[in-house]
């Protein structure tokens, strides 16, 4: 590994819960007039993405026992195992292109701000991955240097345009203006959403169907606080959990439900906390760097890249998620031609709803209905990268552990863009043969 390689590890390890904090606080000595303001809103800032961070690791944990029977109940073997970030972490860290996408993503960033072709500035290093991934993934295969850093390059301006097109869904939404979310894994199913969004408005009947988490609480009243909906969401996923011998040992397994119910409702109490500490320096410290881009710079209204876990504690967000994580669990052991089921990289779930929910207004009932298209296009995708994982692993002597026959990223090799761009230049470069 190359001195750059280590280098950009490190930066890149720290995550999005650092990385981006870290940047905002060092633009607001810049942007910000007033220094004591500045490490305030970055305090705030800090402290609540580490409180979100925490609580959403707690959240994805809960669903492990659930996901454990699901897929015992289904008796399924799945031959690619998902082993997260550690895999991306190890095609980046070990490919001899790294440095030079970088250096491409950041210069096509620049020239298309000043071309006017994107109004997104995307400060989320953290996730600059997914174009290191896709390049270093294309030099595997082709050993070819300037497509693999043109792969990257295109999937990074084709996920720039998207993040502004559907920026007004997210700031409109999730109250935070001159934001966008460029992160190609998530903000390019955006038009699959829209699409679908389309059609349930022309069909009869169904267009009329609308849940609105705001109407739930209406109708619910006291059962639909986050504490005691969280209660019972929990001690339901308990029961469904023990259900095997829950008649025959009914005392135990009903403690059980209880605990994992009291779990729920702690993490559906303090999520909310966390979020309204985050905007509180969020917001100011955004709008700080928007007023000196109009002051100093240009009048036109940029955006700033943040990463979706800034988004993801959102009430719509976890309510929905509470369905999803454990149907996904079912429908990996159902879809025919899959082979992952998503554990590592589990957590992509609320990030993914985050733009589920937003271009669908917070409609909870059509949030659904993406999601169920969605899901299962993601887990073909990331089980079929299973392939191009095994194989960079392969040639660089990196050793699969835990005696899996095939190992992939459910984050990072569910980008259905980098996907399609392999199919077009496969039958070209014959890349697998």
């Amino acid at each position: 590994m190359s001195t750059a390689n280590q280098v950009i590890g490190k930066i890149i390890e720290i995550g999005p819960v650092i990385i981006i904090p870290a940047i905002l606080f060092i633009t607001g000595f810049i942007t910000t007039r007033n220094p004591l303001k500045n490490f305030l809103n970055s305090l705030y800032i800090f402290t609540g993405i580490i409180g979100i961070s925490i609580s959403l690791a707690l959240f994805i944990n809960f669903f492990e026992p659930l996901i454990e029977t699901i897929v015992s109940a289904s008796g399924k073997e799945f031959i690619v195992s998902d082993i997260g970030w550690s895999a991306s972490k190890l095609v980046v860290f070990n490919s001899p292109v790294t440095l030079y996408i970088i250096i491409a993503v950041a210069a096509l960033n620049l020239v298309m701000l000043f071309l006017r072709l994107t109004r997104t500035i995307n400060l989320d290093l953290w996730n600059w991955v997914i174009f290191l991934f896709a390049g270093s993934i294309v030099y595997t295969v082709t050993e070819i240097m300037w497509l693999a850093v043109l792969v990257a390059s295109v999937i990074s301006a084709i996920t720039l345009v998207i993040a502004d097109i559907y920026a007004p869904y997210l700031q409109s939404f999730y109250g935070l203006k001159s934001v966008s979310n460029p992160q190609a894994q998530l903000v390019t199913w955006t038009p699959i959403v829209q699409a679908v969004n389309i059609i349930l408005n022309k069909i009869p009947f169904i267009k009329r169907a609308h849940i609105f988490y705001a109407e739930i609480k209406y109708r619910l009243g006291m059962f639909s606080e986050p504490m005691v909906l969280g209660f019972i969401l929990g001690f339901i996923a308990g029961l469904i959990t023990k259900y095997r011998t829950l008649i025959a040992a009914p005392n135990q397994d009903i403690l059980f439900s209880l605990g994992m119910g009291l779990q729920l409702a702690v993490i559906m109490i303090i999520m909310p906390r966390f979020m309204t500490l985050l905007y509180r320096g969020l917001v100011p410290a955004v709008n700080d760097i928007s007023s000196f881009i109009n002051r100093r710079i240009t009048k036109r209204e940029l955006h700033i890249g943040l990463d979706a876990v800034y988004f993801a504690g959102h009430p719509e967000v976890i309510g929905l998620s509470v369905i999803m994580i454990p149907l996904t669990a079912y429908i990996a052991t159902m879809l025919p031609g899959n082979n992952i089921l998503p554990s590592a990289d589990l957590i992509l779930i609320p990030f993914l709803l985050v733009w589920v929910i937003a271009p669908s207004g917070g409609d909870i009932f059509r949030s659904f209905i993406s999601a169920v298209i969605i899901i299962p296009l993601t887990l073909w995708i990331s089980s079929d990268m299973g392939n191009l994982f095994t194989s960079f692993f392969q040639k660089y002597g990196i050793e699969i552990s835990g005696g899996a026959q095939a190992v992939s990223s459910y984050g990072t090799g569910s980008n259905w863009l980098f996907w399609i761009l392999l199919q077009i230049i496969k039958p070209i470069l014959n890349l697998f043969s």
